[in-house]
């Protein structure tokens, strides 16, 4: 099982993007103190209720994320996969994390690209918890 607090044991399932940028945040449960902790992982775990139960992915934000290749097809298809549209943010909230170092900030872009002011909103707020910690 994905969690936001552990890696996919699907493999690589984000895509990285030409720039070679992989997320150093922690990889698992079980990781170890000494690793790098993703300061976004933070955020996204802060507001994780609340996105999972006011975005809907499908509604642009998925297909922008994969445009980016922020996410993978296979990524993309298991979250379109999902039954409900809370089960669907809430895998996408669980992976991006472990997805290029750039994601947190195409995940704000993809909000604010989104016509559903609800997003917008959402977009605005993470960018204040991630500045004020």
């Amino acid at each position: 099982n994905s969690s936001i607090y552990g890696s996919s044991s699907s493999g690589s399932i984000c895509s990285h993007g030409g720039s070679g940028s992989i997320n150093t945040a922690v990889t698992s449960a079980s990781a170890s103190s000494t690793q790098k902790s993703d300061p976004h992982r933070s955020v996204l775990l802060q507001c994780y209720v609340e996105l999972k139960s006011s975005v809907n992915v499908e509604d642009h934000v998925l297909d922008y994320l994969y445009s980016k290749s922020v996410i993978s097809k296979p990524l993309r298809d298991r979250i379109r996969d999902c039954a409900t549209p809370e089960s669907r943010t809430g895998l996408l909230l669980d992976e991006l994390p472990s997805c290029r170092a750039s994601a947190f900030r195409e995940f704000i872009e993809a909000l604010n690209a989104s016509k559903v002011t609800a997003h917008q909103k959402l977009a605005k707020k993470l960018l204040e918890v991630a500045e004020n910690g």
